[in-house]
């Protein structure tokens, strides 16, 4: 079984990380480093609180407990800004700032981005003395959002200085962005101009360079909602690093945004979501050898009472929004019946809505790569599906995704005549049992239908 206590990124490693800065150094607060109200030697603990404000409050306490002082920057947004809790760090003695990203919000126009900031920074002054600010780096935007100063001048506004912009070069800066304390997985959370000649990779490599005292000045950046006490919170976030550090390695070098009618731009990123739940395996619903007849007979058993997927649903559009990403979600037509409004709330965050059938039931036989329908039944099947997926989004719906990324050329043939534009089912990999296929030549990105044009998937 996981153990945490053996484990980097958790709140026991943090708890270990403040005892050695307790021992070794005297902290200070941003807002001090910036009046130069600090000792010689110090270290400055930075936070960064982009969602789990809770977390925040637990990392909190063990600096309080401890009597290390931080600064912790709260963004705007509805899910992490949380007065009560804010206040909460306030009276601990550790300072709350704006961690601002105004400049994305307002699609990179200055005067949008500076009236955003303004307003903001009102509401965080309701709260709290707000004397500094920090920007947040949105990696998947274009925009950085440290731009807003070189129209505007955040002296103007009260502030004593930006975390990025006015640090000095006496500052040995370690961040936690992308799961490690180097910069391999990091765009943007740097400090300007400067050259770092102390490093370390993990925690334990931090805690022992804190330990050997021979530093001066260092500022150690967190990211709360990393550093978890739960298995379960440990393994989600774990799973977002790496996809995010993935996603952060596609833009590297990288730019441009996919649009079908203008054909596809091969240097960028897409993010696709099958919106599905367990009860649409074969094992489940839907087959012959299926514990339920089919969708309708599995909720009947549950009496309505079974809801997964609207929970999670929402999580993962909080953070797409909270990365200004748009994607493409594949959703099985019966989602529309049994969650009502779920489709309606993607497509309210600006996601397209793809087709992934109506209940999710194969199509090919996954070992004989036999049809298990006729061609017509597949069409009016899918036909269905793509007329509810329409009238509840408002939209076409151009875009299919075969369940269980089974794929055959007269599947395609029958998806061009009831006008779809592009299927995304080839998936070429170990997890759909594709690494024998005949497929292995063909390309992954999403493509047009071709009469004729693929054998079975």
């Amino acid at each position: 079984m996981l153990n945490l206590q053996n484990r980097d990124f958790t709140i026991f490693k943090f708890e270990q990380l403040c005892e050695a800065i307790a021992e070794n150094y005297p902290t200070a607060t941003m807002a001090e480093y910036f009046e130069k109200k600090h000792p010689e030697r110090f270290v400055l603990m930075r936070h960064d609180v982009d969602r789990m404000p809770g977390n925040a409050l637990e990392t909190a306490r063990i600096e309080y407990e401890l009597g290390v002082k931080a600064t912790y920057y709260f963004r705007s947004i509805k899910s992490v800004f949380k007065p009560k809790i804010m206040k909460q760090i306030r009276d601990m003695g550790h300072e709350v700032g704006y961690h601002y990203e105004t400049l994305s919000d307002a699609n990179g126009d200055p005067k949008k981005g500076i009236e955003l900031f303004q307003s903001n920074l009102d509401e965080f002054r309701k709260i709290t003395n707000v004397k500094t600010i920090c920007m947040h780096g949105r990696p998947l935007s274009k925009y950085d959002n440290r731009d807003l100063w070189d129209t505007y001048d955040f002296r103007d506004f009260g502030i004593l200085g930006e975390a990025y912009l006015s640090a000095g070069e006496d500052l040995n800066y370690f961040t936690d962005t992308g799961r490690g304390w180097n910069s391999k997985n990091n765009l943007r959370d740097f400090i300007p101009g400067k050259t770092e000649k102390v490093f370390a990779n993990t925690t334990d490599d931090l805690i022992e360079l804190i330990g050997k005292n021979e530093s001066n000045n260092f500022c150690i950046v967190t990211h709360p909602e990393r550093w978890s006490s739960s298995i379960v919170g440990w393994s989600l976030y774990y799973s977002m690093d790496i996809a995010f550090n993935l996603g952060k390695k596609g833009l590297m070098g990288l730019n441009g945004v996919n649009n079908f009618g203008k054909g596809v731009d091969y240097n960028s990123l897409s993010v696709t979501i099958d919106l599905e739940d367990w009860y649409h395996i074969p094992s489940v619903c839907g087959s012959k050898f299926s514990v339920y007849k089919d969708v309708n007979d599995f909720f009947e058993n549950w009496n309505d009472k079974y809801d997964y997927l609207s929970e999670p649903t929402k999580r993962v559009l909080d953070i797409l929004d909270e990365f200004n990403v748009t994607a493409t979600f594949f959703v099985v037509a019966d989602v529309a019946e049994h969650y009502p409004g779920l489709i309606e709330s993607i497509c309210a965050r600006g996601h397209e809505i793809g087709c992934h059938g109506t209940h999710h039931r194969c199509n090919i036989d996954s070992k004989t790569k036999e049809p298990l329908i006729s061609g017509e039944e597949f069409e009016t099947g899918t036909l269905k599906a793509k007329r509810i997926l329409e009238r509840i989004s408002g939209k076409e719906v151009i875009g299919y995704r075969a369940p269980n990324a089974l794929v055959g050329g007269w599947m395609l043939d029958s998806l061009e005549k009831i006008g779809f534009k592009y299927d995304s089912s080839v998936c070429v990999n170990s997890l759909y049992n594709k690494t024998d296929s005949p497929l292995e030549g063909v390309s992954t990105y999403p493509y047009h239908p071709t009469v004729g044009g693929l054998e079975p998937g």
